[in-house]
């Protein structure tokens, strides 16, 4: 049987915590689980990328209890140059995110991509570049629930308490419900740092 192969039967016997820590340590992150016999109790856990001076703080929040709710969100501080912001979402997915103000709808130019999702942002040059990368397009198409934005001051959605606190310049991803497999955690990991390396290419963030 395959490395990978263990890793789903592990996914369907002990749930998405196993997954998450198999994943840790592939990656060398440090995890914080408070109640570790526990599926419905939260749990993050900090993710360097390798060779670069970034860290994704991946974390499970449950929701209230007796719903349906909770979510998977991965956030990174960075540091900018300029004010540059964007946000994308689902279509027909309306919440604090897709009301960000200063902001207009912009057409990446992609058949595939376009009908899929709303993105926003305050400089539709920059948006278009960093949406120009073929990967991060196919990564984002292959997750229809997804919502990526750099925060901002303007919206109701809280940061991980693990997030640098008082820095205003952090990039976020979230997709519903507990992430219960090991390639997904890892293609997060991989768009995250696309993201980040093409936000410094086009000039809104630099590495370091």
């Amino acid at each position: 049987m395959k490395i990978m192969d263990k890793v789903k039967l592990h996914t369907r016997m002990y749930g998405w915590k196993y997954v998450w820590k198999e994943f840790a340590e592939e990656f060398g992150a440090t995890v914080d689980d408070p109640n570790p016999e526990s599926s419905s109790a939260g749990m993050s856990m900090i993710v360097p990328i390798t060779k670069t001076p970034w860290a994704l703080i991946y974390t499970m929040d449950p929701g209230m209890k007796g719903t349906n709710g909770g979510h998977t969100s991965i956030e990174v501080n960075y540091a900018p140059r300029g004010d540059f912001k964007f946000a994308i979402h689902p279509q027909k997915k309306i919440d604090d995110i897709s009301k960000l103000l200063g902001m207009q709808d912009i057409i990446i130019g992609d058949k595939n991509f376009d009908p899929l999702f709303i993105v926003k942002g305050n400089d539709v040059s920059k948006v278009r570049d960093l949406f120009s990368v073929d990967q991060i397009r196919a990564y984002i198409i292959d997750e229809p629930s997804v919502q990526i934005w750099t925060h901002s001051d303007k919206m109701e959605s809280k940061l991980s308490p693990k997030v640098v606190a008082g820095q205003p310049h952090v990039l976020s991803l979230r997709v519903p419900g507990a992430v219960d497999d090991f390639e997904r955690l890892k293609r997060f990991y991989e768009l995250m740092g696309m993201l980040l390396i093409t936000l410094c290419k086009v000039e809104a963030a630099v590495e370091g």
